[in-house]
């Protein structure tokens, strides 16, 4: 049997995974980066319907490729993120192979690096680069469990149709549970939005987005506590 070897091995072809690739190009390090769908098939399938990014366009982007159809100030679709992730790969010629899984990676015994099985055979890399994001489990407290009370995550949240009618909980500030909250009140709910002790600055202020004031403030340089 034939076994590939390369030197890095990039599991998952989202933002991650694509940014990855272009470093890797950037320092002529032989590499490749495998899906097990599409490009960015997350964005595309992974989240509720009306999704945004979370920034505006002018910041939540690569550098040397725009939104072209998109006001700098506007919050791009999930949608045309994922056509944005997949032209950006085009622009470098990302070595992206879809529609391989990675089964299991195991650290070689023989030699330094690691073997990589897949869907479609045997991979030796020196390096394994694991882009596959930090949020693909979704978390429900134990207290949660009520039968009685229909319950859904928002990682399987599409839209305001899949509720029955009536008031709607949504537990958790973040990005996800604003989006989804807002819409929910716009489709005409009545919702009651529960957050936890955390900090959320407003979205802008003197009509500049809090991402420009966190970039003249320097936040974004600032190191981890």
């Amino acid at each position: 049997m034939t076994i590939e070897k390369i030197d890095t091995l990039v599991i998952g072809a989202g933002q991650a995974g694509v940014a990855m690739s272009e470093h890797l190009s950037k320092q002529d390090v032989p590499h490749l980066v495998l899906e097990r769908n599409r490009i960015a098939e997350q964005w595309r399938t992974g989240r509720w319907d009306s999704l945004v990014a979370n920034g505006p366009a002018w910041h939540d982007r690569f550098p040397g490729l725009e939104f072209e159809e998109h006001d700098p100030d506007s919050f791009v679709p999930k949608e045309k993120i994922a056509d944005y992730l997949v032209d950006y790969a085009k622009k470098f010629d990302a070595p992206i192979r879809t529609g391989i899984e990675v089964k299991n990676v195991e650290r070689n015994t023989n030699c330094q690096g690691f073997i990589i099985e897949t869907s479609q055979g045997t991979i030796e890399a020196k390096r394994v680069v694991s882009a596959t994001g930090p949020f693909q489990v979704p978390v429900i407290p134990p207290i949660a469990k009520n039968e009685k009370i229909t319950q859904i995550h928002s990682a399987d949240y599409r839209n305001p149709d899949q509720l029955e009618d009536g008031a709607v909980l949504v537990v958790g500030a973040g990005s996800s549970g604003v989006q989804i909250a807002d819409e929910l009140q716009r489709s005409g709910r009545k919702v009651f939005l529960s957050a936890g002790p955390h900090d959320r600055p407003p979205r802008s202020y003197r009509n500049r987005d809090f991402c420009w004031w966190l970039g003249v403030l320097g936040e974004w340089d600032r190191e981890s506590l």
